[in-house]
């Protein structure tokens, strides 16, 4: 028992360190630990879980206060920004962390019936993906109204981008993200900071549960999870635009999706042995019964418990900092600061993607669109990917 609470802790710890250090993944500390440290399946489980959940709430301080968009916060780093610039940063940090738990509690009661139904799903699904994907892209750029053809254009711009940038023999399609995204969502936001604004610190939040945000975010989490080839910021691109009310909506549909899709790639890759996420890689090897999804769960329970109160208090101590400064300047100071991470972390080619980015990025603020229309940055690929064509593009790159 205490060598699983050691893990559970271990996990934690890096799950935080990767969580609050931008352009740092999970899946590239995943099969490092597993290399050099031997496991059984319990341990192992408990690591993974542990640091899987540690990573999704602590990657939302870097999110909400440095603009610094993970592919799966990506779509609420906007609605997030806003509620920081108005005051209440830590409002929006508290929504994040609570729904994120409340939809693993869910989850956890709901699991019996996800058992039964997810194989189902998963099979009917395959056959319809693409035209799903497509009915949905359109849906969302048809709500630009007169704006649908610009908002297209930029679509398809950021799309080709996509396929450019994720496809390229120069980068990895995994280092290529955090520069792109970097750009498209966080610099191309702070570059607008008005000069003269300041943070100011809310004080006292009090948080009252959207339980129809949070059950929009765990279905569309699971959906994330069972469909094939698609991933949250796809989903999130697809759906929630149909369901959501305001800021505080969105953050907490977006963190109970965070949370409901790592839970079912792992349910996902038990019952079909389908692989979905990084952490389901990671897990591949191991045999999943029902008694290692429970001991998964109560770690997850675990490290959610303990890494909000973590992440709770470094929020209030990051708020408490910022809420003095000129806003123009501290943006800044974060946009040198991405620069020289994305450098670091990626070289010049990141470099340039960050740059390319930044620019398309900028496009939907000048013809006052939504800016998640540069979603298509990983939504136009995977469409490529179902029609077939993905390995063309690879060979024009080549």
């Amino acid at each position: 028992m205490l060598d699983l609470l050691f893990f559970s802790f271990f996990g934690i710890v890096i799950g935080l360190f990767a969580g609050l250090l931008p352009g740092l993944h999970p899946n590239q500390l995943y099969f490092f630990v597993f290399s050099i440290i031997v496991l059984n399946p319990n341990q192992f489980i408990v690591f993974a879980a542990s640091m899987a959940i540690a990573n999704i709430i602590s990657n939302y301080i870097p999110s909400l206060f440095l603009s610094v968009p993970d592919p799966n916060t990506v779509t609420s780093i906007l609605p997030g920004h806003r509620m920081v610039l108005k005051g209440f940063g830590k409002k929006a940090l508290a929504i994040s962390i609570f729904s994120a738990i409340s939809a693993l509690i869910i989850l956890l009661i709901a699991l019996p019936a996800i058992l039964v139904i997810v194989p189902s799903i998963h099979k009917f699904s395959e056959s319809f993906i693409l035209v799903l994907i497509i009915t949905f892209v359109f849906g969302f750029l048809l709500t630009e109204g007169k704006n649908f053809f610009i908002a297209l254009f930029i679509f398809l711009i950021s799309g080709v981008w996509g396929l450019l940038a994720l496809n390229s023999n120069l980068i990895s399609s995994e280092k290529a993200i955090f520069p792109a995204l970097t750009g498209l969502f966080g610099i191309s936001s702070l570059l607008f900071a008005e000069r003269g604004m300041k943070i100011s610190n809310e004080g006292d939040v009090d948080i009252k549960p959207n339980i129809a945000a949070i059950i929009i975010g765990i279905i569309s989490g699971i959906a994330a999870g069972i469909l094939p080839g698609i991933g949250e910021s796809q989903i999130s691109f697809m759906i929630l635009h149909f369901f959501t009310k305001n800021d505080e909506y969105i953050l907490s549909s977006m963190a109970s999706m965070n949370i409901a899709n790592t839970i079912l790639s792992v349910i996902v890759l038990m019952l079909t042995g389908k692989v979905r996420s990084g952490l389901g890689a990671a897990l591949s090897n191991l045999y999943l019964d029902k008694n290692l999804i429970l001991l998964f769960f109560g770690a997850c329970l675990f490290s959610a418990g303990l890494t909000a109160v973590v992440c709770l208090l470094l929020g209030n101590i990051i708020i408490s900092k910022i809420s003095s400064m000129d806003y123009q300047r501290l943006s800044r100071y974060i946009i040198l600061l991405l620069s020289i991470l994305v450098f670091a972390l990626t070289g010049f080619v990141g470099l340039f993607i960050l740059i390319i980015s930044t620019f398309i990025g900028i496009l939907p603020v000048l013809f006052k669109i939504k800016r998640s229309v540069n979603m298509g940055f990983l939504t136009f690929p995977v469409i490529i990917y179902f029609i077939g064509y993905t390995h063309l593009i690879s060979r024009l790159l080549v």
